[in-house]
């Protein structure tokens, strides 16, 4: 009796969350709103599965369910969060014995018959909170971190003080000039370095920056709003591109810590030559000045916040490298006492060739920052 009470338990759940996922599921579009489970839907499954979970619980482990899965035909692919509540509820909805996680842990794969199969794949910027925002801003590559830190800095140093939506016009000389980066004889910039600053605008404008409102809800905001961005040639025959832009609300609020004590010297490092020092301290900044109390973290963590992969030769150069790029960071009082921590033993395993095992326990050590610029991020 018991049994059957959870048997309909479990169907009425099911039902309902077949329902509130076929209504959310009919209005999927392509545009950038729809990035997130809605609280109904999520809800909805997550009652299911638990009703579900005592229902299979009260049953012996001969006993073949007799209750048929949902009647929602599964899309050929579908776009979600990449978080283990969609993951999970994807998995529930259609058929959980079929799937199969791929090593990239960014995609699931349902053979459904022998001639097809349906593939959910997660996008990565629509996770949990701006670290994703921050991976997304070092994936674009050193270059792009650079153009952003040189947007951020502008705009703090021309409109401090202003709400963020404050619109800044520039243009990309501008952010070379302010790079450092000399002009050529004539007078302006190189057509290729314009089109990069081009290119780098329109990707770090396509990043966005989840965060959590309660425990039930996420909400999207931009990395940077650009608007007006044009192309031309001067008068001279120079290329040209002038822009508007603001910072995102995030944006903004890691400028007004650590970041921006980082962002004028990261801007001085050559994007091929130091690129890790780049990538490294950008990413270590945003980190220190959000995880105030963290003074560790694994170094696979930083390597993946820094979007920077763990190659599958010539790993102890690799370490190598990345151990002189944080030495360099430290030496250049762009984040003092900032280093590489090793393992117990870290000799043995470089001796014995156990140099990927090497890089997967050692840690970066960071200082704390200092005390004006936590009270300043709490203003």
């Amino acid at each position: 009796m018991v049994e059957a009470n959870l048997e309909e338990e479990a169907l009425a759940a099911e039902a309902a969350a077949r329902d509130a996922f076929a209504a959310f599921y009919s209005g999927l579009t392509d545009g950038e709103d729809q990035n997130a489970l809605p609280p109904n839907v999520t809800l909805a499954l997550a009652r299911w599965v638990e009703a579900r979970k005592r229902w299979e619980l009260a049953q012996t482990e001969t006993k073949v369910p007799s209750v048929t899965r949902l009647g929602l035909k599964p899309p050929a692919s579908v776009m979600l969060p990449a978080s283990l509540p969609a993951r999970d509820a994807l998995a529930a909805l259609f058929a959980p014995q079929l799937w199969q996680t791929e090593a990239s842990g960014l995609a699931m794969i349902a053979k459904v018959s022998d001639t097809a199969q349906v593939r959910v794949e997660f996008d990565e910027v629509l996770g949990f909170g701006p670290e994703q925002a921050i991976r997304q801003i070092a994936r674009s590559g050193p270059a792009a971190a650079q153009t952003f830190l040189a947007l951020a800095s502008l705009w703090m140093e021309r409109l401090a003080g202003q709400p963020h939506e404050t619109y800044l016009t520039l243009a990309a000389s501008d952010l070379l000039r302010f790079q450092g980066k000399k002009a050529t004889p004539k007078g302006g910039y190189h057509r290729d370095d314009i089109l990069a600053k081009g290119r780098d605008l329109y990707l770090l404008s396509r990043i966005t920056v989840p965060h959590a409102l309660g425990s039930e809800s996420m909400a999207l905001g931009r990395l940077l709003s650009l608007e007006a961005m044009e192309a031309g040639q001067s008068d001279e025959g120079q290329s040209i591109v002038r822009f508007r832009y603001h910072l995102g609300l995030e944006a903004h609020g890691w400028m007004q810590e650590s970041v921006a004590q980082v962002a004028p010297r990261l801007l001085s490092y050559h994007p091929v030559r130091q690129k890790y020092q780049i990538l490294l301290g950008f990413c270590l900044a945003w980190h220190r000045g959000n995880h105030p109390e963290e003074t560790e973290l694994s170094l696979p963590h930083l390597l993946e916040l820094a979007a920077i992969p763990m190659p599958e030769k010539r790993l102890s150069e690799f370490l190598t490298s990345l151990e002189d790029a944080l030495s360099e960071l430290a030496s250049d009082g762009i984040l003092p006492g900032v280093k590489l921590l090793k393992p117990q033993g870290w000799h043995e395993l470089l001796a014995s060739r156990q140099t990927r095992l090497l890089l997967q326990k050692s840690r970066v050590q960071i200082e704390k920052p200092r005390p004006e610029l936590a009270d300043r991020g709490k203003h």
